[in-house]
C-alpha cells in the first residue's frame, strides 16, 4: 500500500515517514571541498506542482543546496565531483517535478541547520531528523525510516547497548540524534554501575571510521546504511547492533520561512509515491 507524506503537526516542524529506505549498493567517490553542481531529474515539471511553489523561488528557478558529501550512500561526490546519493536523487526528482533545481555545494554536517538559518542553504541534502532542537527552528520533511548502528572493528560484537561501556564512543559533530542514542546508552550504563562513555567527536563519517581503523576509538555510531557501506567495502571494519538503535523518521530540512516551498516539495514526494517513481 503507498503511504502518503502527511503533515503531523504545524508547518516548521515535521512530516510522518513514508516508506522505508533500506541500505543501498557500494560505490566508490572522492569528495572535494567546495565543489559545486546543479542537476535535475530526467523527469518533467508537473504543471498541477509548480504551481505552489512561491512566485519569487519560481523566477528563480534553482534553490541552494547543501549537504556534507562525505556520507555514503545518501550523499557524496561520484567521480568527476557529480553531487549523488539517494537523498540527492530523491531532492533532485522532486525538484524537477516542480520545475526547478538544485545547485548543491558541500557544507559539513554541524553547519547544516546555521546555513538554513541563515538561508545560504535553502534545502539541506542530509539525514536532520526531528529532535527538540531541530523543531520549530527550520521545516524537517520527513521521508522515509532509519536508524543507527555502531562501526566496529573487524571481529568485535556487542550484544546489548551495554557492553559498550566504558569504551571510547565515537559520535559526528553536530549530529543530536546521535547524541541523544550515546545519551540513552551512558544513562543504562550508569543504571547497571558500569563504566560511563568516553565520548570523542568526529566532523565526518570518514575521519571517525580512519579513527576505528587507527584503534584511537572503540566504536562510532552513525547510520546504518552507511554503516554497511563502509563495512562491505572494507574488511577491516564491522558492524554491530545494526539497526537495533533508534529507529526514526528522517528526511531534509528546508528554512522555517520556507513554509509554502515545504509544502510543494512535500506534495512532490507524495505524487512520486503515487506513480511508483519514489520506490
Amino acid at each position: 500500500m503507498k503511504r502518503l507524506i502527511r503533515n503531523t503537526v504545524t508547518i516548521g516542524a515535521v512530516a510522518s515517514m513514508v516508506l522505508f529506505m533500506g541500505a543501498c549498493g557500494n560505490s566508490s567517490a572522492a569528495g572535494t571541498s567546495g565543489a559545486t553542481s546543479s542537476a535535475t531529474s530526467s523527469g518533467g515539471a508537473d504543471a498541477n506542482l509548480t504551481k505552489m511553489v512561491p512566485d519569487d523561488i519560481r523566477a528563480k528557478g534553482a534553490l541552494a543546496g547543501g549537504a556534507s558529501f562525505d556520507t555514503q550512500p545518501m550523499n557524496f561526490y561520484a567521480p568527476g565531483n557529480k553531487p549523488d546519493g539517494v537523498i540527492i536523487d530523491l531532492l533532485n526528482a522532486a525538484a524537477a517535478k516542480l520545475g526547478l533545481s538544485i545547485k548543491w555545494s558541500q557544507t559539513p554536517y554541524a553547519g547544516l541547520i546555521p546555513a538554513l538559518q541563515s538561508k545560504r542553504v535553502e534545502i539541506a541534502g542530509a539525514q536532520i531528523s526531528k529532535t527538540p532542537e531541530n523543531n520549530g527552528v527550520v521545516n524537517l520533511l520527513a521521508f522515509y525510516n532509519a536508524s543507527s548502528s555502531l562501526l566496529v572493528p573487524a571481529g568485535k560484537n556487542y550484544a546489548s547497548d551495554t557492553d559498550a561501556c566504558g569504551t571510547r564512543f565515537g559520535l559526528t559533530t553536530g549530529s543530536t540524534v546521535n547524541k541523544n542514542i550515546a545519551d540513552s546508552i551512558n544513562k543504562e550504563c550508569k543504571d547497571a554501575g558500569k563504566p560511563e562513555l568516553q565520548y570523542l567527536y568526529f566532523p565526518s563519517f570518514n575521519a571517525g571510521a580512519d579513527a576505528i581503523k587507527a584503534g584511537r576509538i572503540d566504536s562510532f555510531l552513525n547510520s546504518t546504511p552507511q554503516i554497511q557501506v563502509a563495512v562491505k567495502a572494507d574488511k577491516s571494519l564491522a558492524s554491530t547492533l545494526v539497526g537495533r538503535l533508534a529507529s526514526r523518521a528522517t528526511g531534509v530540512a528546508l528554512p522555517k520561512e520556507y513554509g509554502q516551498l515545504t509544502k510543494a516539495f512535500q506534495a512532490s514526494f507524495n505524487a512520486m509515491i503515487a506513480t511508483g517513481e519514489y520506490k
